[in-house]
């Protein structure tokens, strides 16, 4: 076994050993599984068509409609328990896409250096200026909102904020005795990066990739609630088609919003514990 891998399997051991005695890691991993699980399973435990009319509209909760009817008289529980699925996919494809983009950019630019990387940087940067909702609107007013152009669009929203993080993440590693070790006795950039860089900006990438995944979902809801949604069933648009009617059946509006925050509020937690278990390995 090599040295490196050595490394990082102590590493890990050590994180997990901060994380499995943190209880708010345990309370936010508890959430986002829940929240997967009921996205994954809901289509199968749906107890009627969510697109069929059930009942008057805005029915309150009430016996096989636990949460009541919609604007257009459909079983919320069975739209709620449908519309997740395509959500979390287009939401875990952006971050992981836009995430791995923002990696190999930031490295490449953080390795190479020059004028042609500075001018790069300076691009990146410039993107950043623009508010990510605003860029992926202009990305889908160009390309048209099917499900492909969106998740790509709120990706390609995420590189230049990860690219900045892992460029300066790659900046320090250049910095160390190791690393122009490595490229004093001739060693290509190819194997700086795979066994110098990418091993010691991997905790910057786990707590960027968290972050990324919640924005991207905070994004992926705000598009669904502004019309650009996966398609007829989707959390975000069941706020927007519902929102007129709360105050005559709120549960049509508050079961999304709860699913949601719960997801999103328990993303947030774990990367939080990632990043305290992280800087307590560190520290050690």
């Amino acid at each position: 076994m090599s040295t490196v891998h050595a490394q990082h399997t102590k590493a890990s051991t050590s994180v997990w050993r901060f994380l499995r005695l943190d209880v708010r890691f345990w309370g936010g991993a508890t959430a986002v599984v829940l929240v997967v699980l009921l996205a994954l399973l809901g289509p199968a435990l749906a107890p009627h068509d969510p697109a069929a009319f059930v009942g008057r509209l805005y029915l309150r909760p009430q016996a096989g409609l636990w949460l009541g009817t919609d604007v257009l008289g459909r079983d919320v529980l069975s739209r709620l328990l449908v519309g997740g699925r395509v959500f979390l996919v287009q939401g875990l494809a952006a971050a992981t896409l836009g995430v791995l983009a923002g990696v190999l950019l930031g490295i490449l630019l953080g390795v190479t250096r020059g004028r042609i990387a500075s001018f790069l940087l300076f691009c990146s940067d410039s993107v950043m200026v623009i508010p990510q909702i605003l860029l992926v609107l202009l990305i889908l007013a160009a390309f048209g909102s099917a499900p492909l152009t969106l998740t790509i669009a709120v990706a390609l929203a995420q590189v230049a904020y990860t690219a900045r993080v892992i460029f300066a993440a790659t900046g320090r590693v250049t910095t160390e005795d190791y690393y122009r070790a490595a490229r004093a006795v001739g060693m290509g950039t190819g194997a700086l990066v795979v066994r110098e860089v990418l091993p010691n900006v991997a905790p910057a990438v786990l707590v960027e990739y968290g972050v990324r995944l919640s924005i991207s979902f905070v994004a992926l809801a705000s598009l669904s609630y502004l019309g650009f949604g996966s398609g007829d069933v989707d959390w975000g648009a069941m706020i927007h088609e519902n929102q007129g009617g709360i105050a005559l059946q709120p549960w049509a509006v508050v079961a999304p919003v709860a699913v949601l925050a719960a997801f999103l509020l328990g993303m947030n937690v774990l990367r939080d514990a990632l990043a305290r278990a992280l800087a307590a390995r560190s520290a050690r």
